[in-house]
């Protein structure tokens, strides 16, 4: 495409540079020097080599790559290098005429290992997961790397030049040293990366895919790939294959083509045609010299070949190990109101207010019905001594146990949780503070045990009780005292697993990473004591809350970085678990399983005496959220909203 212009637009552009020209002499640096590429200066002749306006033209007229016209709303052409609290150090001043402008690499950031150009074609029959292994890796890459990744589908490329154009679009990706942001003050943009990049390129499911010479459904194909991508592309290469062969796998084959609005039948057909031109990675060595990674039954089994000598190679390699696409659940709370809460001091290790700890017990009879059990829904309604008394008006015996009799509109506090009609009595609490009891079957023995009592805390499930406790999940937390006693009231039965081992039911696991984001010199103060002590404090958060600090203490990056292996861990479990953290380490783990990016999950907010689970179903579907407030009462502020 010729570039085009009009006088008054390179006229105007020429002078905004010139402008920011004298903006780097007076910082005593010298503007950079843009080169017209060769076409640009036959077609323009009176162009000059290293020209202001040369580079200005070359910027503005060059077309839109395939990274800008794919990342508008997120800009990822541009990978953030380091904190936007660090700026004002890097530009020069008078105390310090020549600062570092590039610090060494931060936690959480995109680090040198990144600014390589990495390729990953995945590979293997279809309906194996191919897509979901796609988008998981681009999106860890994202999030735990804060580098640039990309995926190409080789099924939009077909046709005549399909070939050339992919190329050319994966050059473009790989290609930002036209960036805006070569001027290295111009702290309004984020760094460019330069050259390097992630590019997952996806094999099609379909015959028609393998027409192209990007398809690394061969042997031969493979090869061509390597050489053209090692060679012209300067990208270390690493083929990802996937195989199934056991009968979970196939489950998710008809679950999968059932989403895609195909029968089995006509699924088996797709897969014994793209077969008859399919040849996996061969195992005999003849394929030795070309990085690859073979899933076999994704976790299962893995085979790594020259992956794990670089840095990028061994974290792809232990993400996609962990990986798997199956259906599973996972609960996020937040831990019990803690004495600090109370006090709204940050950090510390105290343990839970009187509050906090009816929470914890209202938390083990979650764990029970929802967790491990195939309950739908769980309510505890806290009733007044008044309350009591006007049971009968709202409860029935119906099927062999007490249920409610109709929709629960002010009538008891139950945290804003909903009461709907036929919902089962399962557990009473008599008193402030005692432990949940089984509640009777009968209506005459229920006021007879809730007779003179002056609150009382009812709980009412919806759904299947009957295997309440018997369905296998787990429980991690962080190492500190209020997560561990919000779990305290939990129960562990050992169970019998399908291996004949003994499961131990919600044995509770603890992770340092998952500890609260380290105040440092703030650890255990207010918000008042801290804006004594550095005025200035909110504010500076404010403007970069991911990258901001505290003295001797961490960032939102240093948890981010902290928390990559625990959820790549998390990746492989298929059981349900619960996770009891803290709120700027739910923020992240909340971010990611939700597919937020980074910015938009340091905003969210987990609140406390509430659940959330979210679903997956493994089929492409986006995660499914639902929460579960349980009170004994919606939470006000604890002052770490800004903090």
């Amino acid at each position: 495409m010729r570039p085009c212009m009009t006088c008054s637009t390179i006229l105007r552009s020429s002078a905004s540079l010139l402008a920011r020209a004298k903006g780097w002499a007076g910082r005593q640096r010298p503007a950079p020097v843009v080169l017209a590429p060769q076409r640009l200066r036959r077609e323009l002749p009176w162009i000059t080599l290293g020209s202001v306006t040369a580079g200005l033209l070359l910027v503005n007229s060059s077309s839109a790559s395939h990274c800008e016209k794919q990342t508008k709303k997120e800009n990822k052409c541009h990978t953030r290098l380091y904190p936007k609290d660090l700026e004002q150090l890097l530009k020069p001043s008078e105390l310090n005429p020549s600062p570092v402008t590039l610090p060494p690499p931060f936690p959480g950031l995109a680090r040198q290992q990144w600014s390589q150009r990495h390729v990953a074609p995945i590979l293997g029959l279809p309906m194996r997961g191919k897509s979901h292994t796609a988008r998981e890796l681009k999106r860890y890459i994202e999030f735990f790397h804060g580098s640039r990744a990309e995926i190409f589908h080789v099924s939009e490329y077909q046709g005549p030049g399909g070939d050339d154009r992919l190329y050319a679009d994966l050059n473009r990706f790989f290609d930002t040293s036209s960036s805006v942001c070569a001027d290295p003050y111009d702290f309004d943009q984020t760094l460019s990366q330069g050259t390097g990049g992630f590019a997952i390129i996806l094999c099609g499911d379909s015959v028609a895919s393998t027409q192209s010479m990007w398809s690394s459904h061969t042997k031969w194909h493979r090869r061509w790939m390597a050489r053209k991508l090692e060679d012209e592309l300067k990208a270390e290469v690493c083929f990802i294959q996937i195989t199934v062969d056991d009968p979970k796998g196939d489950k998710y084959l008809c679950d999968l083509a059932s989403m895609r609005g195909i029968d089995l039948k006509q699924s088996e057909e797709l897969i014994q045609n793209y077969q008859d031109h399919y040849v996996p990675i061969q195992m005999d060595g003849s394929e030795d010299g070309t990085p690859f990674i073979h899933m076999m039954n994704y976790t299962r089994k893995m085979v790594v070949n020259k992956m794990m000598r670089s840095f990028v190679g061994s974290a792809v390699c232990h993400f996609l190990s962990n990986l798997h696409p199956f259906d599973h659940k996972i609960f996020l709370a937040r831990h019990g109101e803690s004495e600090f809460n109370v006090e709204m001091r940050i950090g510390g290790d105290s343990g839970l207010s009187a509050r906090g700890e009816e929470f914890a017990r209202r938390t083990a009879e979650f764990a029970k019905y929802i967790v491990c059990g195939h309950a739908s829904d769980l309510v505890c309604v806290t009733l007044s001594a008044d309350e009591v008394r006007r049971i009968p008006e709202h409860l029935i015996e119906l099927w062999g146990c007490i249920v409610t009799s109709d929709d629960w509109k002010g009538f008891g506090d139950s945290s804003g949780a909903e009461i709907y009609r036929y919902m089962q009595l399962r557990r009473v609490q008599v008193g402030w503070g005692s432990d949940f009891e089984d509640a009777p079957d009968h209506m005459d023995e229920l006021l007879e045990r809730l007779g003179g009592a002056k609150v009382v805390t009812l709980v009412l499930v919806a759904g299947d009780t009957s295997d309440a406790g018997r369905v296998p999940g787990r429980l991690w937390t962080s190492s500190l005292r209020r997560t561990i006693e919000t779990a305290q009231f939990i129960e562990h039965p050992e169970l019998s697993g399908p291996d004949g081992k003994t499961f131990f039911q919600m044995r509770g696991r603890q992770f340092r990473n998952m500890d609260e984001v380290y105040a440092g010199e703030y650890d255990g103060l207010t918000e008042k004591e801290i804006q004594q002590r550095a005025p200035d404090v909110i504010e500076d958060r404010k403007r970069d809350k991911l990258g901001f600090r505290y003295p001797r203490g961490e960032s939102y990056y240093d948890v981010i970085a902290r928390l990559e292996s625990v959820m790549s861990h998390l990746e492989r479990i298929q059981q349900p678990i619960m996770i009891i953290s803290h709120q700027a380490v739910l923020r992240m783990m909340y971010g990611w399983l939700m597919h937020l990016n980074r910015e938009d999950a340091i905003e969210t907010q987990v609140p406390q005496h509430m659940v959330v689970r979210i679903t997956f179903d493994g089929l492409g579907n986006p995660p499914v959220e639902r929460r579960f407030p349980l009170g004994p009462m919606q939470m006000a502020d604890d002052g770490q909203k800004n903090l």
